[in-house]
């Protein structure tokens, strides 16, 4: 049987909230060295984190893994096609309202535009730290956090709502891209969307989307220490295979609907 945790106070919330936003940007801020940046935007937040809800995030994080599987992979193959699909809208639209604009889209990626040899080590460090602290401090507390709040009423618009507090985590985007920043925010919100779909209709399960959000990010950096084929065709597989669930879920009418689901966060 799932637990079922306290409600989360929502001073409690917006103090996790605050601290989650101020440890990320203050590395953008603060010159600390990686390993600092690592620990103010990580370790702080999940301390507090850790501090103020834990049990309403551990408590089913290791659950229903072989649903949160299905639906994270599912749910990964949908909005990223829908991100896609949305990316190119915004270039379009950037196009016919400021042509210049895209063109900052041709800068690095600020996260990628490292050495080799750095790139293969963030590979390790996407899938044990990045994609599992991230998973905790942003689906764990901020969307279950949410849902709490609301006592599981609304949950898409509340997934939505912590969809773009995580985008705007990534605020060196729009530092380096300025107004085409809108592109990878798209894909960022997206992205967020499902794995927030995987964490609440699996029941609170984080350790899926842990491992599908380590891998992605981890496929960028073996397009740098390995080849950019290698990684495109890393994100390009797991897309279809997304969308081959997706497409297997639909024909056998096993998709959750609505208000359905069983994140720990809806009990009362």
């Amino acid at each position: 049987m799932a637990a079922e945790p306290r409600r989360i106070h929502p001073a409690m919330y917006i103090a996790g909230v605050v601290v989650i936003l101020l440890g990320v940007y203050a590395q953008y801020v603060l010159n600390i060295g990686t390993v600092g940046s690592f620990l103010l935007a990580y370790g702080l937040p999940l301390a507090v984190v850790r501090a103020l809800w834990w049990d309403g995030i551990a408590g089913n994080a290791l659950r229903n893994n072989t649903s949160a599987l299905r639906y994270g992979l599912a749910y990964y193959g949908i909005f990223t096609a829908i991100g896609i699909i949305g990316s190119l809208a915004v270039v379009y639209a950037l196009t016919a309202l400021d042509p210049s604009a895209v063109g900052l889209l041709q800068q690095p990626n600020p996260v990628l535009n490292v050495p080799p040899d750095v790139a293969l080590v963030m590979v390790f460090v996407s899938i044990l730290v990045v994609g599992p602290a991230e998973e905790v401090l942003f689906r764990g507390f901020v969307f279950g956090g949410l849902v709490s709040l609301t006592g599981g009423r609304h949950w898409v618009a509340m997934a939505f709502a912590s969809s773009v507090l995580f985008a705007m985590a990534h605020l060196y985007y729009a530092l380096v891209y300025g107004i085409a920043s809108a592109v990878p925010f798209v894909e960022l919100v997206a992205f967020a969307m499902a794995m927030a779909a995987a964490f609440h209709f699996s029941g609170g399960n984080l350790l899926v989307p842990a491992m599908i959000h380590g891998v992605y990010d981890a496929s960028g950096f073996i397009g740098v220490a390995v080849s950019l084929d290698v990684g495109t065709a890393l994100r390009i597989g797991m897309l279809i295979l997304g969308l081959i669930f997706a497409v297997t879920f639909s024909r056998q009418g096993k998709f959750p609907t609505g208000d359905q689901g069983t994140s720990p966060s809806t009990h009362v």
